[in-house]
């Protein structure tokens, strides 16, 4: 990812932990393999901590998901102490995140889901611009 989308993703996980009234302690953009492409957190080792672990639970969730003939797209987990880790499946990534103890589930979801297609937009993944896909799969892209 280059510099520029690197801040514009950067920018949109600001505006999730912004508009969730800062109940977002931690949050991560990161390919399926957990390797972070852009994060907001305290330390890049709980970024990657939080990247690494969400996307061993999507991969064990998503056999669970083939059994239903079907993708996990969202996963919300509660710890004991309250807090709760969210994370949401996103073409080939994922968007994780871990919140304050009691947070307002409700517009953390309603917030996470209003800027996943920007953040995707943004990253340059899944979304092929205005012109589309080649109609030639051989042909290439030009950047």
């Amino acid at each position: 990812m280059g510099a520029d989308a690197l801040n514009a993703v950067k920018g949109l996980l600001g505006k999730i932990v912004k508009e969730t009234h800062d109940m977002v302690s931690v949050i991560v953009y990161a390919w399926r393999d957990g390797i972070p492409q852009a994060f907001l957190a305290p330390d890049q080792a709980q970024a990657e901590f939080l990247a690494v672990s969400a996307a061993a639970a999507l991969g064990s969730l998503d056999a669970i998901g083939d059994v239903f003939g079907s993708k996990v797209k969202r996963v919300d987990v509660e710890l004991e102490n309250g807090e709760h880790i969210v994370i949401s499946a996103v073409d080939g990534a994922f968007v994780a995140l871990s919140t304050i103890p009691r947070p307002n589930l409700g517009l953390i979801h309603v917030v996470l889901r209003k800027y996943e297609d920007e953040i995707l937009k943004a990253a340059g993944v899944g979304y092929a611009g205005p012109q589309g896909l080649p109609k030639d799969s051989g042909q290439r892209a030009v950047r």
